[in-house]
């Protein structure tokens, strides 16, 4: 899995900093050096220029090779997903910068659902005792019968103090701890803040323009506009509303709905983990030592914890836009899903028992039943969904 992700990193790192049109003939180039340094070792003549190259890859039917005219084909589309990756790394990149600058802040609410825990062990017992390193002077009031007397007194160098707990808090282990848990907050943040920009790029990709007529924004098509002959007008405003290459005009109208509703789902997902699940779940594991141990967990295995945690059960809420997605395009209908709720709530049950980190039924129940009311608004979506039915067109036959 990891060797996957790092191909395609490096596939987008190329895409990036190559662009579309040279990146098919960068590849060709890096493969016949590779070609020739392999035929050199075994002691065959080099093919020496790209033109012989083609020439015999495609005489030994050389899948890579086949694999890279793909890409000379589809340079329109790289192109616009180059593009479209531009504006998310923009828009991540200032997201991230955002949370990095408010990681402290940001700290202090995740860390909040574990600060109001109360410590296991009595508060009468201490945990650890502290010797003063030099004389410390205090200052306290007395209450001697009616009267009230403020004094000042003086704990000598020595004095061995008790120290109890008050709250559960994380703890720091390793010097460089600190910095990269603000590094993981801004990045998990600035991916959430960025969420919107990231689906309406998603979106934009999947319309890509057939006509260049519909690649126009309203000021360059007014200008445009200007230059056309009225029977030239007419074609170029039917080129506007016509189809898209991925997606339909028809198709894509929901699209504008459902991106809001991707990121409110999501983020509806993260406030329940946060102020319903976490507190509960961490309540149930810490409470499993009873008086006998006092949980500190390390800050940076707790920040892992409980992202994980939020990040999954807000993919979890996407659920229903699954369902619009499956309905939309004709794998599932509403009525099947219907149907099939029985299996839905095995399934659930399973998903609900993978996400939480107890085992306990409470906290499974708290993941499972939000998770399958969303199994029945995802029905309602995909109600909605359902592909209106194309007549059959009308063609005029000339006799």
């Amino acid at each position: 899995m990891t060797e996957i992700l790092s191909l395609v990193v490096l596939a987008f790192v190329a895409l990036l900093a190559i662009g579309p049109r040279r990146l098919p003939q960068s590849l060709e180039a890096l493969w016949l050096a590779l070609t020739d340094l392999r035929r050199a070792q075994s002691g065959q003549p080099l093919l020496g220029n790209l033109h012989n190259a083609r020439r015999y890859w495609i005489s030994t039917k050389n899948n890579i090779y086949a694999g890279i005219q793909i890409l000379y084909q589809v340079t329109a589309h790289l192109e616009e997903l180059r593009r479209r990756i531009f504006f998310v790394l923009i828009a991540f990149g200032i997201g991230f910068g955002i949370a990095f600058v408010f990681a402290q802040p940001l700290l202090g609410y995740i860390i909040r659902p574990v600060r109001i825990i109360a410590p296991t062990t009595p508060a009468q017992i201490p945990i650890s005792n502290y010797a003063l390193a030099e004389d410390v002077q205090i200052t306290t009031t007395v209450v001697q019968g009616t009267e009230t007397i403020s004094q000042t007194l003086t704990l000598p160098k020595g004095t061995i103090l008790p120290l109890g707990l008050t709250n559960t808090t994380p703890v720091v282990l390793k010097p460089t701890e600190l910095f990269t848990v603000y590094i993981q907050i801004a990045l998990i943040v600035g991916f959430a803040v960025s969420l919107p920009v990231i689906l309406l790029q998603i979106v934009f990709f999947l319309r890509g323009p057939k006509y260049a007529a519909a690649a126009l924004n309203a000021k360059e098509w007014r200008a445009y506009q200007a230059t056309l002959s009225p029977e030239e007008l007419a074609e170029k405003t039917e080129e506007r509303a016509a189809v898209y290459e991925g997606l339909t005009a028809q198709e894509m109208r929901p699209m504008y709905l459902l991106t809001p509703m991707a990121f409110i789902l999501f983020a509806s997902g993260v406030l329940f983990t946060y102020f319903l699940i976490l507190p509960s779940a961490l309540d149930f594991l810490f409470s499993l030592g009873g008086s006998l141990v006092q949980p500190l967990p390390s800050l940076e295995e707790y920040i892992n914890f409980a992202l994980a945690l939020i990040f999954w059960v807000g993919v979890a809420f996407e659920l229903p836009l699954v369902m619009f997605f499956l309905a939309r395009f004709n794998v599932m209908s509403a009525r099947q899903f219907a149907k099939q709720w029985r299996y839905a709530i095995v399934i659930i049950a399973v998903a609900a028992a993978v996400i939480t980190p107890t085992v306990d039924v409470f906290n499974m129940t708290l993941v499972a039943l939000p998770m399958f009311g969303l199994y029945l608004l995802g029905i309602a979506f995909a109600w909605f969904a359902r592909p209106g039915v194309k007549e059959p067109s009308k063609k005029l036959v000339n006799t």
